[in-house]
């Protein structure tokens, strides 16, 4: 990459972002590469390791963004923490995601639905209190950055606790019965949401993947999954945290998921499905909610430190007078196996053309 020179920094990540939210200038536009499992890079251990120990997922959280500088840390380690409080049995594979284990599934009949809340124990969900414990002490650590804390949703975690193809069956067979189980996981994920927040969690990160044209019509979505992520969605808004949505699939519905959810932070790797440019997305939403990142996964796998340098500046030209707000960051987690540098061109891009942010009027102004 050319050496360009990186404005002056004044303003410690919580500073920042709060003030880009607020919108007063800012010393540079924050940028989150969601470093999640790629942070086992940085001490050598393999993902067993990192997903299953908190202490050492801490360690290489706390490294990563010392190393890094980026503005926001993630306090989830992989997305079955909360199945393990319901019972679930986790494979710690060393060179992979955990994963439920398969031939296992918790909930093996759709009369099952109706017990699942007495399936679970704060007492033993090991995962979820560690993930409490991971927020309260990175905040400690790390005591002027934005720490996020997260939550499957109910779809979500009835997926991993359930078999999928079966779950897919029971949308159209056994509705009502699917209805009483998610009103108890809802439950459940909004008193693990207010132990986060308490914990010191400033945002709460949601994946609504199913509100997307690949997976779930609108009406279908509409019907299952928004009612009750809205209730977790009105929590975390009462208690003046932010709430992000996430979605990786084609299509979303940002339409539906503004209308139920009201996020004032979105994730996305893919086009709205009702705009046709990144242009017609931000003259559509950018009035609506803060984007956080966009960047491809594949390029920050792939692509040198260059080619990610400049299509950060690329997308700073884009969204970067969004109305309400803009983040540079990744589309989703980043690439567990991508080489770092790339982490570092994001940072440094930030740094370069991202200089005196002020929402709606971009950097420099």
């Amino acid at each position: 990459m050319q050496k360009l020179k990186e404005c002056e920094e004044y303003m410690t990540p919580k500073e920042r972002i709060t003030g880009m939210i607020l919108g007063k200038k800012i010393d540079r536009i924050p940028v989150f590469p969601f470093v999640t499992a790629a942070a086992a890079q940085i001490l050598h251990v393999n993902y067993a390791e990192y997903s299953s120990n908190p202490e050492v997922f801490m360690k290489c959280q706390i490294e990563a963004q010392k190393t890094f500088g980026y503005d926001a840390v993630t306090s989830i380690a992989d997305l079955c923490v909360e199945a393990q409080g319901f019972g679930a049995n986790i494979i710690f594979p060393k060179n992979n995601a955990a994963y439920p284990d398969p031939y296992k599934w918790i909930l093996k009949s759709h009369e099952d639905y109706k017990k699942v809340g007495k399936l679970f124990s704060w007492k033993n969900a090991t995962r979820m209190n560690n993930q409490v414990h991971i927020i309260k002490t990175l905040n400690e650590k790390l005591p002027g950055l934005m720490v996020g804390g997260a939550t499957i949703g109910p779809m979500g975690l009835l997926s991993r606790i359930r078999n999928p193809n079966d779950l897919v069956r029971d949308f159209v067979n056994h509705t009502e019965e699917l209805h009483e189980a998610l009103e108890q996981v809802t439950e459940i994920q909004i008193e693990f949401v207010e132990k986060e927040i308490e914990a010191g969690a400033r945002t709460i990160m949601v994946p609504v993947v199913l509100a997307e044209r690949e997976l779930m019509s609108k009406e279908m979505w509409e019907e299952l999954d928004a009612p009750y992520q809205k209730r977790i969605s009105d929590f975390v808004r009462s208690k003046g945290v932010n709430y992000c949505v996430h979605t990786c699939g084609r299509g979303p519905y940002f339409d539906v998921l503004i209308k139920w959810l009201r996020p004032n932070l979105i994730q996305n790797a893919f086009l709205p499905d009702d705009c046709k440019t990144e242009e017609e997305m931000v003259e559509k939403y950018g009035k609506k909610l803060i984007f956080l990142g966009y960047l491809s996964v594949q390029m920050l796998a792939w692509s040198s430190p260059s080619e990610v340098f400049e299509e950060c500046k690329r997308q700073l030209e884009v969204f970067g007078k969004s109305p309400t707000g803009y983040f540079l960051g990744a589309s989703c987690e980043y690439p567990p196996y991508a080489p770092l540098y790339n982490a570092i061109a994001m940072v440094r891009a930030a740094r370069t053309y991202g200089a005196n942010f002020q929402r709606g009027k971009g950097a420099d102004a």
